[in-house]
């Protein structure tokens, strides 16, 4: 019988501290999806469906980094994730910027917030990259004409490059479209 009620007194015990600790985890209500990822107009697979909770969806970061061609580095005990460039430095916006001559070239993102120029972007397997500003309108196809790195508008007067994931309009075509430097 004292066997008994020490067996039944640290069950107890035991069943409280998960109960406890079960009662600080706040739970939610997530749903698992399944989407077509692309990356560059490639389909992909994940071997894990993200998962969908308040109109946000969560993608698997390790499947997503190695889609992507990043090695992923995870410490649990800081709760960190970090992407690194395989095979490669990482590149920093100043130095992608010291390889382009800004006096010919301006940053599609320096288009928008100093500029106000409008960029949309129309998908399927040729992505159409369009910039406007007022009633004037470039269009680009990419990937598309590529001549000397650099890009040709539909309209074959007007030229842009992409340099590490960033687009560069030419000055020239950003005048054309009203922009006063």
């Amino acid at each position: 019988m004292k066997k008994a009620i020490i067996g039944l007194v640290a069950g107890m015990l035991i069943g409280s501290a998960g109960m406890a600790a079960a009662a600080t985890t706040p739970t939610v209500q997530a749903v698992l999806a399944k989407f077509t990822i692309s990356i560059d107009g490639q389909k992909q697979t994940l071997k894990n469906d993200p998962l969908v909770y308040k109109g946000t969806t969560y993608l698997p970061v390790r499947e997503v980094a190695e889609m992507t061609g990043y090695a992923l580095e995870f410490d649990n005990s800081k709760k960190f994730i970090d992407f690194k460039s395989k095979g490669g430095t990482n590149v920093t916006t100043s130095q992608v910027e010291n390889e382009i001559n800004l006096s010919e070239w301006i940053s599609a993102k320096k288009l928008v917030e100093d500029y106000a120029v409008d960029i949309s972007a129309a998908s399927g397997k040729i992505r159409d990259i369009s910039f406007e500003l007022g009633d004037k309108k470039i269009v680009f196809s990419m990937p598309g004409q590529l001549v000397n790195d650099e890009y040709t508008s539909v309209d074959g007067m007007h030229t842009a490059i992409v340099k590490d994931g960033t687009i560069y309009l030419s000055k020239e075509a950003a005048s054309y479209l009203g922009v006063n430097f």
